[in-house]
């Protein structure tokens, strides 16, 4: 067996599914297959059941799992350590973020890295905050950036950066000229909202719900998927939003936006970088956290 097969096989392993792995790797899918069947044939067993358009490992499989991940475990600090021996930093490193670290932090961070290490790539994926865990969890990224501690013995948990969240409206909304409203003024006001599971929105109804005010159906003037889209449509007069002070700092300073304080909604969130504790980050991991550490988003 050689490694490029059990980086095959784990991947599957990982996704549940052939096509899938395959992606992941940047080959075909009967690529990915001939590499399965070719370990099958070598250990004279089947690896994967096939339960539809999933499969999962065979008892066998699973036998080799364990082996197959400790494998490319040490290849990987193989390499890390001459990395270090030789005083590199170069290459590319895969990370998981949620929304706001993904889309308005670590973006605004990258210049600075790039000077300090030219001969890098940092990849960025932007998930949920579970699947941020999960995919440290998994190996698939070194670093995690999330604004939810997702309870796991494995993970280790390290404050990143604090966030507020605020009621934002257009400039001629008739709220905008207001020095501060209460919670219940906001009944029969047209509110933008995140999809169901966001961070932002959860957080920001838990509070309005203590300060007495709930969301009703009839208020909600559209579900939206990411803050960039929040933004564009309050500037439209779609309707009004809690959203992150760190995603609208711009507009706010502009005045495309404003700030209508809520009496009592003093509402913050934190964000956390996340690694797994028994994996060592390579060189290149552990520099992007170390200049991450030493270069925090002011607080917003």
């Amino acid at each position: 067996m050689d490694i490029r097969q059990l980086e095959v096989f784990c991947q599957v392993v990982r996704s549940g599914s052939f096509s899938r792995a395959a992606k992941a790797l940047g080959l075909s899918q009967p690529t990915a297959s001939e590499h399965i069947k070719t370990l099958e044939e070598e250990l004279g067993t089947r690896l994967f059941d096939r339960l539809g358009r999933r499969v999962q490992p065979t008892p066998a499989g699973m036998v080799l799992t364990t082996h197959a991940q400790r494998i490319l475990q040490e290849r990987e600090k193989a390499r890390a350590a001459i990395e270090e021996f030789m005083g590199r930093v170069r290459g590319s490193l895969f990370l998981a973020a949620s929304t706001i670290p993904g889309g308005y932090l670590l973006p605004s961070m990258l210049g600075g890295f790039k000077k300090c290490y030219p001969e890098t790539t940092v990849n960025i994926r932007v998930l949920d905050s579970r699947r941020v865990a999960e995919g440290v969890l998994e190996g698939a990224y070194q670093i995690g950036f999330s604004g939810a501690r997702i309870p796991n013995s494995q993970l280790v948990y390290e404050f990143f950066a604090r966030d507020e969240l605020l009621l934002a409206v257009p400039p001629d909304h008739p709220l905008a000229g207001r020095p501060r409203i209460r919670a219940e003024e906001l009944a029969g006001v047209k509110l933008l909202v995140r999809e169901e599971g966001s961070g932002t929105r959860s957080v920001a109804e838990d509070r309005l719900g203590e300060l007495g005010f709930a969301l009703k159906p009839d208020q909600v003037a559209a579900v939206l998927g990411n803050p960039q889209a929040v933004r564009t449509a309050i500037k439209a007069g779609v309707g009004v939003a809690i959203v992150s002070r760190f995603s609208v700092r711009e507009d706010l300073a502009s005045g495309a936006l404003r700030e209508v304080p809520i009496q009592g909604f003093e509402c913050a969130r934190e964000f956390y970088s996340l690694v797994h504790k028994a994996r060592s980050l390579s060189p290149l991991g552990r520099s992007f956290l170390d200049y991450v550490r030493a270069n925090k988003p002011p607080a917003s």
